[in-house]
């Protein structure tokens, strides 16, 4: 956990404008001004792979994948993340246009970037994590996005794989939209600890993603008294329309 600390402490000495993107003071005061009509839409293409769009038509693609047997984005993108170098993750070659490219992790794989910016209307900053429970041991380090568009704040946890630490929640901020893995254990967290995660971030939604097996939703969603299943892979919501407590939204992931 060192490790995670001295990124953490590096980042603390950035400038506080980073810091304020999707932190308690910041929230407040930009809320006042969110509108239905500023509504941030999001649309996933399977795996962990979700396009968002502002109400100005800046688009963001996280870690896109590599599979024929699911969807592509279409249109032109502003932004592409990758939390992790593995290959289903870091297909930036997926994305239209010439975005940034925003990269969590070193080329090698072997440290984490740190990321405190804003493109366009989005802003962007990255939580080191890991991608397993032995601090990276077993498959490496895992970087955590951050994006506040149109004044929601959308966190993408990539292929995280623990439970998040005090530091890490702290530095996540005050997170709307969680879009949570629930890949079996293997390659992310299992299902009932995103369960467990989703309530240590308390989002006032989260979108179970990085599952392909039949089951996987349920096993996730267990007993929680708010869940509402999309025929469809798109949700558009704006910052005053979020509910509160936590609702679970489940998109589809089969191709349309």
């Amino acid at each position: 956990m060192n490790a995670i600390l001295l990124a953490l402490a590096v980042v603390f000495l950035l400038p506080k404008v980073g810091l304020s993107f999707c932190h308690e003071v910041e929230v407040v005061k930009k809320v006042a001004a969110t509108t239905s009509a500023n509504a941030v839409t999001i649309e996933w293409f399977g795996h962990s792979t979700f396009q968002l769009t502002s109400s100005k038509g800046t688009r963001v693609l996280t870690d896109p994948h590599v599979r024929n047997d699911l969807p592509w984005p279409s249109l032109p993108q502003h932004i592409v993340t990758t939390s992790h170098q593995h290959q289903p993750h870091s297909n930036v070659w997926m994305a239209k246009g010439n975005p940034v490219v925003l990269e969590g992790l070193t080329s090698s794989g072997e440290n984490w970037r740190p990321i405190y910016t804003s493109v366009r209307d989005i802003s962007v900053y990255t939580v080191p994590a890991y991608h397993d429970k032995s601090q990276g041991l077993q498959r490496g380090k895992n970087a955590i996005f951050v994006f506040r568009v149109d004044g929601v704040c959308i966190a993408h946890l990539g292929d995280l794989g623990h439970h998040l630490t005090p530091p890490q929640l702290k530095m996540l901020g005050k997170i709307d939209v969680l879009l949570v893995p629930i890949a079996g254990g293997f390659y992310t967290i299992t299902a009932r600890e995103a369960r467990e995660v989703t309530k240590q971030v308390g989002p006032r939604i989260a979108i179970p993603q990085h599952y392909w097996w039949d089951g996987a939703v349920e096993e996730y969603v267990g007993e929680h008294a708010r869940v509402r299943r999309i025929d469809g892979r798109i949700l558009r919501i704006a910052k005053s329309e979020l509910p509160e407590p936590t609702e679970i939204v489940v998109l589809s992931w089969r191709m349309q």
